[in-house]
């Protein structure tokens, strides 16, 4: 009986070290703005320039660990995403977006906190802002309609500060 107790103790002091530093690992929450879309009707997919912005966000993501997708119910965003989680078969969701967008936001930041591992978003002009700052992030202006080609990367650790970068993909948005 001693000895079962040893090899627990021993067992159980070799898997600290993994216990301690997944507690401490910090999550990557990626956001961009749906990719160019095809005209103003109500529910536009995406134009030729906007698929191939949707295939150099996998490409840009490649080496990028992603657990989950999160997109609105329209066409331009799942098909912004599309690319990516076809690619790598992500689990999806799709917040429908809705008139009160308080709770579509807060829908979206619970669904990030519960998410284990990496997680990205795609959104529209009013909402990547909004969610960024759900997430502790600063405040920043809405997009303008012809800016698709900024990647927000939040790094949420588990203690500590958060951080973020701001950067582009893609063609820039005046080059289309």
């Amino acid at each position: 009986m001693h000895i079962i107790k040893l090899l627990i103790a021993v067992l159980l002091l070799q898997s600290a070290p993994l216990v301690a530093a997944e507690l401490h690992e910090s999550k990557t929450v990626i956001l961009v703005r749906h990719a160019e879309k095809d005209s103003q009707r109500p529910d536009p997919g995406l134009t030729a320039i906007g698929q191939q912005r949707a295939i150099a966000l996998m490409s840009t993501l490649e080496r990028t660990p992603l657990s989950l997708a999160i997109t609105t119910q329209f066409r331009r965003t799942q098909e912004t995403l599309a690319p990516l989680i076809s690619a790598r078969s992500l689990n999806h969701v799709s917040v429908t977006a809705s008139k009160n967008i308080d709770e579509h936001i807060q829908e979206i930041s619970q669904l990030v906190s519960g998410a284990k591992g990496n997680v990205i978003i795609a959104g529209h002009s009013n909402t990547v802002p909004l969610i960024i700052a759900a997430l502790g992030g600063p405040t920043l202006a809405n997009l303008s309609e012809d800016e698709y080609d900024k990647l927000f990367i939040l790094t949420l650790p588990n203690e500590g500060a958060l951080s973020i970068v701001i950067t582009q993909y893609g063609l820039s948005s005046g080059n289309e």
